[in-house]
């Protein structure tokens, strides 16, 4: 194998035997499917804000890149087209229509309730009502922040945004309005410019590496068959589908059961965390079984699970080693712990596997640049390239000047942009590679954090442009580690063909975003002016207190982190080469840019436990045996679906003041 030949994501020839792909197929856009998903995220969005309110159940429907939020909707549609093909023909939906409402829902669904909505909402109030004489942000914060982009801090706007609206006193949207206009724009610029950079890598990652697109999969698969002659999918008549539907569903449907029986003992496989104690100093592990998770990693690459796992554990002995020894890095008073050590390592390998990325289009990019310049190649992909091009350049010479507009220098503006966007476009082909929801890069590193103020050194930065940096990386501007829309929009392209139908396949993403993060927005300020906005009290305490500790104690450039940054950076580079250089060679440094982020600490023995039973069945059964297990897997993640649905059925019915946390980490 040579070494720029792609095989970071490409499955045996077993497995690609099995992945079906079904852009062969007349899968179409229509506008009636965009009009249903627009008005099934409205009214989800309002259930799981306005009604739902902080109750618990709704709020952990949103913790991962596929999350609850999406799946649901699109479950419930399933099932309920099946019905209406059954009883009512005429106003069933065809395959299309339900992909566009999943598509839609997926592209906003890191949004609502503890999503994107309440970070924003929190961290626009909080800096003049939460400063007090102890925390000094008067003198400290509040001189150097961007008023014009956040809401006026009167006693009209702020103090009745936490202490709830009095009697007869209507919400000041004159005072949210500009506001919500400007982040929203930024953040619609953000959106564009993941959906042109999609554009440009989609042929190479589908063609050439072979990515897999699990979550893409799933739904295709789930719906393959309900414009046939039965009305149904295809699925549903595989007995090992209802096999692995109940061995999950049955088991939360008697945990329900046991909500109005409190004394019955519950059934808590997947429910529960189960912590393994090692010996100090090394941290304690989680065992976790999450449905979902199986489900969907099963179309992964066994080198990928296998490498996420092990890169794991090498990540707990080294913590537990350095803790041992007392190891730190970086000068008296800015050290780094362990963790941040990690974090710091990883982070190398995620340049390292950007740079790889784009080593390995190279050929690609050309015919681009080809295609571009010249006009050569088909006629669609020559004018999908160029307004991809432009659309790229435009929306990101945008979201830097936001950036300038919050008070960064024009450099540090730009930097803050390409880190966050270089960190953005590694998880989301990574995420189009495995499949695993919970793939996210840590806090530090989400969105270039560690790299300006530690690698960098915030020392050389001003006061207002330590302010304008934090609040542009924070959870305030595009999200956290969840990230909005960028996962989304791949597998979007991926399900609808962009050459068929590029102009309407387009406006889906931009529709479904624009509308979902109004619709959340204006329900989270809503529920805060009407309840009173300290229930988004949590969201608030994030980035001022972070800025007021790197203002009090600023950093400087530190060799020492820098060496840790590079032997990440080295480390992959050497894994990426030995894969290109032998065959036989099957580690991947995803495992090391993720080897301790949230996803995989949680969700480590779900990933061991499909490594396992994939190895298993292409051991003893081959290919022939791995595809007739994919609806035995299937059937896991939608048991585990229509769990959590009935759950909060019966919690709306019989227990709406007593939720019963069924999905969560």
């Amino acid at each position: 194998m040579t070494p720029d030949t792609p095989r970071e994501c490409s499955p045996s020839k077993q497995e690609q035997a099995t992945v079906e792909y079904t852009d062969r197929e007349n899968l179409t856009i229509s506008w009636r499917g965009i009009v249903l998903g627009t008005l099934t995220i409205v009214a989800w969005f309002y259930y799981l804000i306005i009604f739902m309110g902080i109750n618990l159940t709704s709020s952990t429907f949103v913790l991962s890149q596929y999350p609850m939020v999406a799946v649901i909707p699109f479950v419930l549609w399933l099932f309920l087209n099946v019905l209406l093909k059954a009883t009512c023909p005429q106003l069933s939906l065809n395959r299309g229509e339900l992909l566009t409402i999943f598509s839609m829902t997926w592209i906003v669904g890191a949004l609502p309730m503890w999503g994107w909505s309440d970070y924003w909402v929190a961290i626009m109030g909080a800096p003049d009502f939460m400063a007090t004489s102890e925390n000094q942000w008067d003198t400290t914060i509040l001189p150097f922040l961007p008023w014009n982009s956040l809401p006026e801090p009167t006693e009209r706007v702020i103090h009745t945004f936490w202490l709830g609206l009095p009697d007869g006193m209507p919400i000041p949207w004159d005072a949210w309005v500009g506001v919500l206009g400007r982040w929203l724009g930024a953040s619609m610029a953000m959106v564009i410019f993941g959906l042109c950079l999609v554009i440009i890598f989609r042929k190479q990652w589908i063609e050439s590496e072979k990515l897999t697109f699990p979550m893409a999969q799933m739904p295709l698969d789930l719906t393959r068959g309900i414009d046939g002659p039965q009305g149904q999918p295809e699925i549903l008549q595989s007995r090992m589908f209802w096999i692995g539907f109940g061995i999950v569903f049955v088991p939360l449907l008697y945990n329900i059961i046991t909500y109005f029986s409190p004394g019955l003992p519950t059934i808590g496989l997947y429910l529960e965390r189960y912590v393994i104690t090692f010996p100090q100093p090394f941290p304690s592990v989680m065992l976790r079984v999450l449905p979902m998770v199986l489900a969907l990693v099963y179309l992964c690459p066994l080198n990928i699970l296998g490498s996420l796992v092990l890169f794991y554990f090498l990540a707990v002995a080294k913590m537990g080693i350095m803790d041992q020894v007392g190891f730190s890095i970086g000068s008296a008073g800015q050290q780094l712990g362990t963790h941040d050590i990690l974090d710091m390592e990883s982070y190398g390998a995620i340049f390292c596997i950007a740079i790889w990325s784009v080593w390995l289009a190279r050929r690609h990019l050309l015919e681009v640049w080809t295609s571009i310049v010249q006009g050569e190649g088909n006629p669609v992909d020559v004018r999908l390239y160029r307004l991809a091009s432009i659309g790229m350049v435009t929306s990101g010479l945008y979201v830097i000047g936001f950036g300038v507009s919050l008070g960064a220098s024009p450099p540090l503006s730009a930097a803050t942009f390409i880190l966050m966007a270089t960190s953005f476009f590694v998880t989301i082909k990574l995420i189009a590679a495995t499949g695993f929801p919970y793939l996210m890069p840590t806090w530090s590193n989400a969105k270039g954090g560690l790299f300006i103020t530690d690698l960098v050194g915030s020392a050389n930065l001003s006061t207002k442009g330590v302010v304008a940096f934090k609040l542009f990386i924070s959870q305030a501007f595009f999200g956290n580690i969840r990230l909005p829309a960028w996962p989304a929009i791949p597998h979007h392209l991926r399900i609808f063909s962009l050459t068929k139908q590029p102009k309407i396949t387009c406006a889906v993403v931009l529709i479904a975003f624009s509308v979902g993060l109004l619709v959340a927005s204006v329900s989270s300020i809503t529920v805060a002016y009407n309840q009173g906005g300290y229930i988004h009290l949590p969201y608030a305490f994030n980035v001022y207190p972070q800025i007021a500790n790197l203002l009090s104690h600023p950093r400087i450039f530190d060799f020492a982190k820098w060496a840790v940054w590079l032997t990440g950076f080295l480390q992959a580079a050497a894994l990426a080469y030995l894969r290109g250089r032998y065959y036989w060679f099957s580690l991947h440094p995803i495992g090391l840019a993720f080897q301790y982020s949230p996803g995989v600490m949680h969700y480590w023995f779900s990933l061991l436990l499909i490594w396992v039973m994939k190895l298993t069945l292409l051991h003893f059964g081959g290919g022939r045996a791995y595809k007739r297990g994919k609806p035995f897997f299937y059937g896991i993640g939608i048991g585990y679906v229509v769990g959590v649905v009935f759950s909060g059925i019966v919690d709306v019915v019989w227990f709406p003041a007593e939720s019963h946390r069924v999905h969560y980490w």
